[in-house]
C-alpha cells in the first residue's frame, strides 16, 4: 500500500472534486492575468511611490494615478480631499461610497494629501471620513 499525500490548494473561482474521476481538466482564463500582468507593467513604468501604488489598486486603469496625485497634493482642507474623492468616485468603478468612508482608504489617500497630513487641524480619519460624509450627501454617487 502506497504512503502518498495529496495536497490541494484552492485559490478563489469554482472547482470540482471527484476522488473517483479518471482525469482532471484545469481551464486557465487568459483576460484576467493578462489584465493583471499589464497593470504590473503600468505601475513598474511609471515608477510610483507604495502610497500611490496602493491607491491605484482602485483605478479602473493604473495611468489615471498620474490624474490624481496632483489633485490630492494639493488639498489643504479635509473638505478639499472630500471633493477630490467625489470625482473619483465618479470616474472608478472601484470606488465606492461604502469603501471611501473606511478608515484603510482614507490612510491610502491621507499619505498623498501632504499639505493635509502635516497640518496641525483637521487631518484625522474621523475628520476627513465626516467630510467625505458631506460631499456623499450633497452630491450623491453611486
Amino acid at each position: 500500500m502506497s504512503d502518498s499525500k495529496v495536497t490541494i490548494n484552492i485559490f478563489g473561482g469554482t472547482q470540482q472534486i471527484n476522488p473517483s474521476a479518471t482525469s482532471a481538466v484545469q481551464n486557465y482564463y487568459g483576460d484576467q492575468f493578462a489584465r493583471d500582468k499589464m497593470e504590473e507593467e503600468a505601475k513598474a513604468q511609471l515608477d510610483l511611490s507604495p502610497e500611490a501604488q496602493k491607491l491605484a489598486a482602485y483605478l479602473n486603469k493604473v495611468e489615471d494615478i498620474t490624474c490624481y496625485l496632483p489633485l490630492l497634493a494639493s488639498c489643504d482642507t479635509a473638505t478639499d480631499l472630500a471633493h477630490v474623492v467625489m470625482s473619483m468616485m465618479r470616474k472608478e468603478d472601484r470606488i465606492i461610497k461604502e469603501e471611501v468612508v473606511r478608515q484603510r482608504f482614507i490612510e491610502r489617500i491621507l499619505p498623498l494629501a501632504p499639505k493635509l497630513a502635516q497640518s496641525e487641524r483637521g487631518n484625522s480619519i474621523d475628520n476627513i471620513r465626516a467630510r467625505i460624509n458631506d460631499a456623499l450627501m450633497k452630491q450623491p454617487v453611486r
